[in-house]
Parts: C-alpha cells; structure tokens; sequence
C-alpha cells in the first residue's frame, strides 16, 4: 500500500505518539508525599514534594510561610491530610519576681492544597502555657494539646511562688520558684473545616463550679503518647511521691474526657533524664528514651493501660551517640531508628542516628553492628535532629537538624535495615532551625 506525502507525515506523527505515551506509560517519577517542616527561627513552615523515585524533596508553591506564632515547636496532620495544624509555643518573658509573660502562643491551622502548597485558616489559644506537644485521637475527632502550666487568674501569664502550694506544687530550679503543674487541652475537630471546639472537664470545677478547661496533670511535663485508648504523659518529677521521673497513663475516651488510671503514675525506675516517650509503628512497643543513663526503656501496654517492663531490661543507646531527640520504627515494626544529636566517635559537632533490630517476640532491642547484616549501628545525618519519619512508600527516612537548617534523606533496605545516601544528593535546605517534621501522603 502506497501513501501520500501527507499520509506518510501523519503515519509518522501518529507513531512519535505512540512512542511518546510508551515513554511516558513506563515512567513511574511521581509525588510520593509532601513534607512539612516547623521552624524556629523566623517562625515558619515550609512545605515540599518527595520524588518517590529518588526520595528527593523540593519546595512546594509559597513554601515557606509563616506560622503565625511564636516558636512553632511541633505539628501534625488531621487524618485525610487536608489540614495542618501548627503548635506555637510563644515566647516567655521572665519578671524579677519568676513570672513569666506568653506572647505569640497559638495553635494555627492551615489547608493542604493539591499541590502541597499551605493556606493559613485561623489560630485558636492553647488554654495552658509553655505548650510543647500535640497528639490526635483515634480517627481524628480529638487534638490534645500537652501544656508545661495550668492557666491561672491572670491571661497568658505563669505564676511564681517563693513557696509551694496547691495553686504551685512544682519547682523550678532554673528560677528558684514553684510554678502550676501541666494540663492538657483537649478539643473536638470539625472533620470537614478542621476547626476546634474546645472539650471541657466535666470530672473537675474551678472557683466558680463551672468545668474546668483543661485536664490537670502533674509537674515538669516532657513529652506525651497516645495509643490504644490511652494516653500517656512523661513528667520530670512527682511531688506526691518524690519520683523524679516518672509515667502516667490516663484513659481517653471518645468524648474527649481524660480519666487518670488507678495506679497510672509508673516511676520509671533507674530513669534520671526522660527526654521522649513513642512507640513502635505497631503499636506493640512503647519507648521511653533517657538522656540521663543514655538508655532505652521499653514497655508493653496492659488492658487496664499500665506499662510493663519487657523481661530484658532497659538497652543501653549505642556507645558512639548521645543526646537523643526522637524516634521511629520502620512500618512492619522491624528496626527501632533513634536521632542523637552527638557522636562520640565523629564529634561533638556532628549528629548520628542509632539503629537497633526489634526481637518480634520479646521486644528486646540489638544494635545493628551485633548482628552479620550490619557493620555498623550509626548512620550519620544533620546537625542537631529534632524529628525522624519513615515515608509512605516505605523506601526512604528523614531527619531535620536544627543545628545545619537541612532535612536528610536516607534509603533504607527494607531487609536490613540498613540507611544509604539518596542516589542523587541527601541533604535539602529548610527553615531556619527545624523544630519538627512530618509528611502527608500523596492522595490526589
């Protein structure tokens, strides 16, 4: 069969076609996820596109942008991931007398655009001060907030004390005061606007026997946990008993009502510096970190939402780093990931991660250089880590550092657990002085 000239040009445009859609058919470089990055130092955050092919992040539209607060020192994503919510702290201003003043404390909240790109919506008022933690409820309807102090007679103010009293139980060593205990707000979320409504306690009245707004806990509040029904709080002392560090477990149920366990507050023994409590992806392990003894408590969480020690005891953080900061499991639950802002061996000035495998039936922690898959049990990454993820697809682990303002990037085998370089570079520029991260996956 003959063609004509023109038939003949549209023959071979019609096959560049064809080739074109094969080339493209057979590219899988896409989106995995987008990435969100808190950070202290101009109060932002900023937003970016992970390639799932090489794990590569780049900046979202309007990335970076403010926070609309003081000190973003944490965030997290409403299930679905079309909300962002952004825990400002604030900035304390301390008076002669140990007062110390909040400005530009606030929970913010922002939209996901299809893009990745941020929108701010409006800030709600955390009702404690010196906020340092968020967690959200099982099937996101809840947001509990974790507060250093119980709010007093005076807004955005803390009270200090020459001597201890009901209203200032807790010590401050720093400024030689008692001060309130810690609280914990909690509030419903409007699933389709992300809007907060505050849950009031209904179990406690103020002066006035109205509910009070906030749900008391004790003093020197670290770090929170909530899984299973309960929520757990670390606490860097306990007045009633004199433990220095110590664990409460508090029922949570669907109504936002806080209940504390009988027996809940669980000194964790040998423990001198508690700096994070977490668990594993499973959920079967809860990890208490302690700076103090550089060691790795591990629990199991009883029907009744008491701790249980597993039969091997604390491990010990790998000898070459200190300082940890936090933590994360791989997804089946396999390898046990902990960011130090120290290294021993490469110096005070560099930051390592610490790699354990997690025995499935016992839960006991081994140091990746024990094993014959691994030689060693540190993997370095940016200066000074604040947070550590694994991403959605699994293939690849991040870090911010505070000290370098970069997140690192690390592949990891899914059957060692071993971390590698990311193939086309590892380190992306970030906010000034990361304070957090997390990551919403790709839906669109």
């Amino acid at each position: 069969m003959k063609f004509s000239k023109f038939g003949r040009i549209a023959l071979a445009m019609a096959a560049s076609l064809v080739i074109g859609f094969g080339t493209q058919s057979c590219n899988y470089n896409y989106t995995e996820a987008y990435v969100f990055v808190t950070g202290s130092q101009y109060n932002q955050i900023a937003s970016y596109k992970e390639n799932n092919e090489t794990g590569q992040l780049t900046a979202a539209p309007g990335s970076p942008l403010s926070t609309v607060g003081t000190n973003p020192i944490r965030a997290l994503l409403l299930t679905g991931g079309r909300y962002v919510y952004v825990l400002n702290e604030g900035k304390p201003t301390t008076a002669a007398d140990g007062t110390i003043t909040w400005t530009g404390a606030n929970i913010s909240l922002f939209s996901v655009g299809g893009d990745g790109s941020l929108s701010y919506q409006i800030s709600y008022p955390s009702q404690g001060y010196g906020s340092i933690r968020l967690a959200l409820g099982p099937g996101g309807n809840l947001l509990y907030v974790l507060d250093q102090y119980q709010p007093g007679s005076t807004p955005n103010t803390t009270a200090a004390s020459s001597s201890i009293s009901a209203a200032t139980p807790c010590y401050d060593s720093t400024s030689g005061v008692y001060r309130p205990a810690g609280d914990i707000s909690v509030y419903s979320i409007d699933s389709s606007t992300g809007r907060l409504f505050l849950v009031q306690n209904t179990q406690a009245q103020n002066i006035n026997n109205n509910p009070l707004d906030y749900f008391p806990i004790g003093c020197g509040a670290i770090d929170f946990h909530l899984g299973a029904g309960y929520l757990y709080t670390a606490e860097a002392s306990d007045p009633a008993s004199g433990n220095p560090q110590v664990v409460y477990a508090y029922s949570a149920n669907t109504s936002g009502q806080l209940i504390q366990v009988p027996g809940g507050a669980q000194p964790i023994s040998g423990a001198t510096n508690i700096s994070v409590i977490g668990a594993s992806a499973s959920g079967s392990y809860i990890y208490v970190l302690d700076n103090g003894t550089n060691s790795i408590f591990t629990f199991t969480a009883g029907g009744n939402g008491l701790l249980s020690a597993i039969s091997g005891g604390a491990a010990a953080n790998t000898p070459n780093a200190t300082g940890m900061t936090a933590l994360a499991t791989d997804s089946s639950s396999k390898f046990l990931y902990i960011t130090n802002t120290q290294s021993t061996t490469l110096g005070q000035s560099n930051s390592v991660i610490s790699a354990f495998i997690i025995n499935p039936s016992s839960g006991d922690l081994t140091p990746f250089s024990d094993t014959i898959a691994a030689n060693t049990s540190t993997f370095g990454t940016g200066s000074g880590p604040v947070c550590i993820f694994e991403d959605p697809s699994h293939q690849y682990l991040y870090t911010a550092g505070a000290g370098s303002s970069i997140v690192s990037g690390a592949a990891i085998d899914p059957g060692t657990g071993i971390l590698t370089d990311l193939r086309k570079g590892s380190s992306f520029a970030t906010v000034g002085t990361p304070t957090w991260c997390l990551y919403s996956s790709n839906t669109d």
